[in-house]
């Protein structure tokens, strides 16, 4: 890899980071189970948001939103990423609609948010997710809970080609909650799929 390849790496990550870290804790959200969100299954559609830069820098939290009978909201957010590990984070909760809006304006602004069709957000998430399971990832637990707000969206009806990995191949980047264990098993299981020299990685120090 080129010099000027590493550095731009480095933005990359850089930039991940600043997002990954300025998105609200997912693990201290109230998380609604499948139960809760199956009225919202067929609720029709309020908001399908995606980071600005999320094709540029290869990863960022996604927001599909549904308006239930009671005028509270739905909404699933989906950390994808679109180099190399599909989702790793999702989940699902819900919320009034004061609360939808305050989040929103505490969304970080390395992840300005701007609409996406509901087939192409769906066509989107789904894509990252068979592309990281044919490198042998599978998705966060919760994914597939918070799918199920995708309800009767048709990908097939988003006539866009989203594009995987970066330049070809996988890219790895490594997230700011990885252990040196995961990391190298990420790493290790990479070499395995595609083999040595077909993927790039970037290992952050802390």
């Amino acid at each position: 890899m080129s010099r000027h390849e590493r550095r731009y790496l480095r933005y990359l990550a850089r930039h991940q980071k600043q997002g990954k870290t300025a998105t609200p804790n997912t693990a201290a959200e109230a998380r609604a189970s499948a139960r809760e969100v199956a009225p919202a299954v067929d609720g029709p559609l309020h908001e399908c948001l995606v980071p600005a830069n999320l094709f540029e820098m290869g990863m960022g939290n996604l927001v599909f939103s549904r308006l239930l009978p009671d005028g509270r909201i739905a909404l699933a957010v989906f950390l994808l990423d679109l180099f190399c590990l599909g989702v790793k984070n999702a989940f699902i909760t819900i919320a009034s609609r004061d609360e939808y809006r305050q989040r929103l304006r505490r969304w970080p602004e390395a992840e300005r948010l701007q609409p996406m069709n509901a087939a192409c957000f769906r066509k989107l998430v789904e894509g990252g997710v068979a592309y990281a399971g044919d490198l042998g990832f599978s998705p966060h637990a919760d994914y597939a809970v918070a799918r199920q707000i995708f309800g009767d969206v048709q990908s097939a009806d988003c006539a866009t080609r989203f594009e995987y990995g970066h330049d070809g191949k996988p890219l790895y980047i490594s997230g700011p909650h990885e252990t040196p264990t995961q990391v190298r098993a990420i790493l290790e299981q990479l070499e395995r799929r595609v083999g040595p020299g077909n993927f790039d990685y970037l290992v952050l120090a802390e």
